[in-house]
């Protein structure tokens, strides 16, 4: 009686398996060079909206042709005596080691310094580095998932959210990865000069609360 019962089952499950690896077989022989596909173009506006803060100027920051960085804008802002200054790229195809990136793009090419990691609620991880006369605020905003600093942080959102129908068929249509590792990198800073660097990391933190929010909905479409 129990053979009887999951005969049934395992046919079914076994239809699944035999579908699914059919489907993979197609896409692999009729879009062989998924991985070569270019990026969906994407440019960031020229004004974005910041909670309490009046933007004073923005502009188109350089990158560079081979660069995993395939757009760049630099926005100013101003609130009392307090100037904030954040950097904006879209990263593709990266890993999502937000160090890594800094040294690699910004002004902290040469710092030695580590990112203190930070949490909060309802948006994620940020790192903060102080150098010179500046504090920094920095992070990945993904594409699914909360925001992100370490490479580690980024692949488990990758491997627990990727995986859903809709990016299953993303791929099988062959155009793209199952997995989007791409990345709104922001860095975020602000001068010592006229504040703390505890009252310096409050104003960066709330203003990347209010960041994170007007950006994570918008995210680029593959």
């Amino acid at each position: 009686m129990t053979i009887t019962y999951w005969r049934p089952v395992r046919i079914s499950l076994l239809a699944v398996t035999l579908g699914a690896v059919l489907l993979v077989a197609g896409k692999l022989v009729l879009y062989p060079s998924t991985g070569n596909l270019a990026v969906t173009p994407f440019e960031f506006p020229e004004s974005v909206p910041l909670a309490d803060w009046q933007l004073q100027k923005s502009a188109p920051l350089k990158i560079i042709d081979t660069s995993e960085v395939k757009a760049a804008r630099k926005y100013e802002y101003q609130k009392n005596s307090i100037a904030l200054e954040i950097e904006m790229r879209y990263v593709v195809n990266t890993i999502g080691d937000v160090e890594s990136m800094m040294k690699g793009h910004t002004i902290l090419k040469s710092s030695t310094g580590k990112l203190a990691l930070a949490s909060t609620q309802g948006v994620g991880l940020h790192g903060i580095l102080q150098k010179q006369n500046r504090l920094y605020l920095s992070s990945c905003i993904n594409p699914r998932g909360s925001a992100t600093v370490t490479a580690e942080q980024f692949r488990y959102n990758r491997n627990t959210l990727d995986w859903q129908p809709n990016r299953i068929l993303f791929w099988l249509l062959g155009r793209g990865n199952i997995q989007d590792k791409r990345c709104l990198w922001t860095q975020m800073s602000v001068p010592l000069d006229k504040t703390t660097p505890e009252d310096a990391n409050k104003i960066l933190q709330n203003a990347w609360v209010s960041w994170y929010g007007w950006w994570q909905p918008k995210f680029p479409e593959p």
